[in-house]
């Protein structure tokens, strides 16, 4: 393989792709970039850990044809330690060969005979795609997202459930304090409701991905994958890069969630976000040892915290508020996250009691639907 292309160009899908290659990858050449150069002048960069895959591509001058595979992290270091300008590798010999400017450096390659075939190029039969507003779906991750739980010991938990209907698109996630609902609008989809779990880990690269703006994603389910690919439908191809992300399904069956969400209370709270989210911080400085905040609702909204033997603070704000006043506690982190998850200026805060979990959304906004356990009050 012999190529030149720009230095920048390829730093870049050197970095994308490598956020695919995982710290405790169970093979050692998964800790490998799959470097691939075709004629016409497209090379092509991957990384999977078998659960993850992250594929992008540029253009170069391809002189000849090929395929290696290289030390991920070592060669993006090597990538990004070199000057900008135009670059040329040279794989043979089982080692790669970089050149920049006057120098020349040579790295030991890994066997590409031992290297995996891509899930994301695997045919696994037949399947089903749709399209979304990738800015729409980088929203609806990061309201949802947050909400999947960190314990591996219930995997499920770990994922975020999407429910794929024609027209429509479901998720969500929990991690049994708190739960995230967003529901979306898609092009597509299958004849009949499809439910799979992908990994909140994938789905955190996707947004992340997402952030930059990607125009249209058009996502591919098949057998136990579902890859996306970024800015499809954009009249450039080239600056995109076509980006991949593919990600394995997570094997379980999610709780349902619908049969836990309620159907309304008669106590509802009214508040700007911003000022709330301020104050729940503010007052949460308060709230050390995973100790909660308590809002006290009623005609004026007060919000306090006491930790034993460092201090207490409170703060009143103005909110309007319809039902019987009431205390009630929450996590000040869960808190902010469900308030922050909202788009409308003003949310609604919806409870029955202290024990219950309270119902937040966007005023007006049934979009998105955070359910918070509170904090039990001695």
């Amino acid at each position: 393989m012999k190529l030149r292309c720009e230095r920048d160009e390829l730093l870049e899908a050197v970095q994308f792709a490598s956020r695919a290659i995982s710290n405790r990858a169970t093979l050692p050449v998964l800790s490998g970039l799959r470097i691939e150069a075709k004629d016409g002048g497209r090379v092509t960069v991957a990384a999977t850990d078998l659960e993850l895959t992250m594929q992008t591509g540029l253009r170069a001058g391809v002189d000849e044809p090929g395929r290696v595979i290289v030390p991920g992290r070592l060669f993006g270091d090597m990538v990004r330690s070199l000057g900008p300008g135009q670059v040329s590798l040279a794989s043979g010999d089982a080692e790669v060969e970089i050149s920049s400017g006057r120098g020349r450096f040579r790295v030991r390659a890994l066997a590409p005979e031992d290297y995996p075939s891509l899930p994301i190029e695997a045919d696994a039969g037949e399947g089903f795609g749709f399209e979304v507003d990738g800015a729409e779906l980088a929203v609806a991750l990061s309201q949802v997202v947050r909400c999947a739980s960190s314990d591996d010991s219930r995997q499920v938990l770990t994922g975020v459930l999407w429910e794929i209907a024609a027209g429509e698109l479901t998720l969500a996630a929990t991690d049994s304090y708190r739960l995230g609902v967003r529901n979306l609008e898609i092009a597509g989809g299958p004849g009949e409701t499809v439910r799979v779990i992908l990994p909140a880990r994938v789905l955190g690269e996707l947004a992340r991905a997402l952030g930059t703006g990607a125009g249209t994603v058009a996502a591919t389910v098949k057998d136990n994958l579902m890859s996306f690919a970024l800015g499809a439908g954009d009249e450039d191809e080239a600056a995109r890069g076509d980006a991949t992300i593919g990600s394995r399904f997570i094997e379980g069956e999610f709780p349902n969630y619908r049969n836990l969400i309620p159907q309304g209370y008669g106590n509802a709270l009214t508040v700007e976000r911003d000022m709330l989210v301020e104050v729940v911080r503010r007052v949460g400085l308060l709230a050390r040892d995973n100790l909660p905040v308590k809002l006290r609702l009623a005609a004026e909204l007060e919000v306090s915290a006491h930790t034993p033997d460092v201090g207490e603070g409170q703060e009143v704000l103005d909110a309007g508020y319809e039902g019987e006043p009431l205390v009630i506690a929450f996590n000040p982190h869960f808190l902010t996250d469900g308030l922050m998850g909202c788009r409308p200026e003003r949310v609604v805060v919806e409870a029955a009691d202290g024990l219950k979990p309270a119902v937040i959304r966007g005023e007006g906004d049934a979009s998105f639907t955070y359910l918070l356990m509170p904090v039990r009050l001695s």
